[in-house]
């Protein structure tokens, strides 16, 4: 009888990346590339439909934390998929955040054809052979914030629930700007301006809005944020 194969699914949101992952994995007789996704609404729907063992995940998509929030629907409907997340440098906080959201493991884009076909290895057979000193480390630090709404790594977790229209208006009003100014720059009414801040408020899990920028701002995310991005930016 032929042993069963892995079924992997790749998800990034540039196609030719896709294609040069699917040819590193197809080299390995053990696994199979069953499907490709470029965004998040794409790794869900796919997802639902196929059901993989395994899946390489972007992070940044159509918005900065769409792998992230797509790894988090994915495993709250479907625990068994392994989900490891594909990165273009190690920053500790965005993996943190991965790993928070579900993932099992992580891999750079730039690694060897041999490391990445033994990451998603390693994640079917639930293997943490790459870094185990990592992973048991990520583990203990997960339980131990799992109820700090003041840690940098829970804040990022909640701000990505946040849609793109919340979290603009979430870091305008971190930046000085009241209620009224961001309506009129959005070109937006009043009573929207109340229902997205209200819908921040309860993501956020704070009292008020007041409460979500003090949480936010405590947390150091947007620093944090802005460090991120300026890495980007120079690569």
């Amino acid at each position: 009888m032929e042993n069963k194969k892995i079924r992997v699914m790749i998800v990034d949101d540039m196609e030719s990346l896709c294609r040069k992952y699917e040819t590193v994995l197809s080299q390995s007789e053990e696994i199979e590339v069953v499907a490709a996704a470029h965004d998040g609404y794409q790794a869900i729907m796919k997802s639902a439909m196929l059901q993989p063992d395994v899946i390489l995940m972007d992070i940044e998509m159509e918005s900065k934390y769409a792998g992230i929030t797509a790894t988090s629907q994915i495993l709250r409907e479907f625990p068994k998929i392994k989900i490891v997340i594909l990165t273009v440098y190690e920053d500790d906080e965005m993996i943190y955040a991965a790993f928070q959201a579900g993932a099992c493991d992580y891999v750079l884009k730039t690694a060897t054809p041999a490391a990445m076909v033994s990451c998603v290895k390693d994640a079917y057979y639930e293997k943490s052979v790459i870094r185990p000193q990592v992973a048991k480390k990520l583990r203990k630090e997960f339980k131990r914030i799992k109820n700090n709404e003041d840690s940098l790594i829970y804040t990022i977790y909640l701000v990505q629930l946040l849609t793109d229209t919340e979290r603009n208006i979430l870091e305008a009003l971190h930046e000085g700007k009241d209620q009224k100014e961001i309506c009129r720059e959005r070109f937006i009414e009043p009573v929207t301006m109340k229902t997205h801040i209200r819908n921040i408020v309860k993501k956020m899990k704070q009292k008020n809005i007041e409460d979500v920028l003090s949480q936010v701002e405590q947390s150091g995310y947007f620093y944090y944020m802005d460090k991120i991005k300026s890495r980007q930016e120079e690569s």
